[in-house]
């Protein structure tokens, strides 16, 4: 949700400037197209806000971060949904301190900083809870269990080398979300990412699992995990990338990208066997790849079939509600050991 653009006109990217005078008095058009849809909860897979937008008056002190929140949270629209609403929250760079942040470096604002305003802002741990892990699990039905990870406060540094001990999640998370996997019943796991793991993403970047020269090693080891326990209906949904796509890495492994929330913030994106992405040898397989920039969400609905087999349907959906794309999906059966 970048509000500088939203307001200023000023696109983030390669989308539309979409804003009229009521949308900047009453907030992003996204969220009264999913009120309409009444859903059992939203997930905000990161970059709520953007410390760093307008460059050139980035938010660096405890106020200045605090008013961050305080004006994307006063939209109408925003406060009618989360009135309604249930919330998970992830965090990413943007909310975290500034484009591609990791742990190092004196600028500000620092990592201590970033996290503990996050965690003041967001109903994600208890108020004054500064020692509990932002990673979590919930199994929502008997069919579903999401993961929610945490991609900055253990990350090494970005300019580490890639190799076998750089890590964006952590050991700690790392096995974590192994375990709680294997040991998980529900039909269909979903992993939600603020960054992307399959991509393809611009090839430029080094903050993100995608990214030679990032965290690469490690995305390709989990994937290469998964397929070895052979465990089925696993899914990736990530931020981050400014687009909507779902994209299939050779592993067999998926992802979905929720792209940008306000047209102003979205960018065309990037397909496999682009010379200028991750993947320039198109390894990957895009089942679908946004036709033009837009704002947006995906809708996830869960169901049971006739038959009582559980289902599984994805809706791409612009600013407006609009489906762009769908998917029907049902369970892979377990394979046997």
């Amino acid at each position: 949700m970048n509000y500088h653009a939203f307001m200023s006109g000023q696109a983030n990217g390669d989308g539309p400037v979409t804003a009229t005078v009521e949308d900047k008095r009453l907030g992003y058009p996204s969220f009264a197209a999913m009120l309409q849809l009444c859903p059992d909860f939203f997930i905000g897979a990161g970059d709520t806000v953007y410390y760093d937008h307008p460059t050139n008056a980035p938010a660096t002190t405890l106020a200045e971060m605090r008013r961050k929140w305080h004006e994307q949270f006063r939209f109408p629209r925003l406060v009618s949904f989360f009135a309604a609403c249930p919330v998970y929250w992830l965090k990413d760079d943007h909310d975290f301190r500034f484009d591609d942040a990791d742990q190092t470096g004196g600028q500000s604002p620092s990592p201590a900083l970033g996290s503990s305003i996050f965690r003041e802002q967001l109903p994600v741990l208890p108020q004054g809870d500064d020692r509990s892990r932002n990673f979590r699990t919930h199994q929502v039905h008997p069919d579903l269990q999401i993961w929610f990870l945490e991609g900055r406060d253990f990350r090494s540094p970005n300019a580490q080398p890639d190799g076998p001990e750089k890590s964006l999640w952590g050991k700690e998370q790392r096995d974590w979300l192994e375990r709680t996997l294997s040991a998980s019943p529900a039909t269909w796991k979903i992993i939600v990412t603020p960054t992307p793991m399959v991509g393809p993403d611009r090839a430029n970047k080094k903050d993100n699992h995608t990214n030679p020269g990032g965290f690469h090693r490690e995305a390709e080891d989990f994937f290469a995990w998964l397929k070895n326990q052979q465990l089925p209906n696993v899914l990736l949904f990530c931020g981050d990338r400014h687009w909507q796509y779902h994209s299939i890495h050779p592993s067999g492994v998926e992802e979905y990208s929720m792209g940008a929330l306000n047209d102003e913030n979205s960018i065309a994106g990037i397909r496999p066997g682009n010379s200028q992405s991750t993947d320039p040898e198109g390894r990957i397989r895009q089942v679908f790849l946004y036709p033009e920039a837009t704002g947006g969400f995906i809708c996830v609905r869960l169901q049971r079939q006739k038959d009582n087999t559980p289902e599984l349907r994805i809706e791409f959906r612009d600013d407006q509600g609009k489906i762009l794309h769908q998917e029907v999906r049902t369970p892979a059966p377990a394979r046997k050991p």
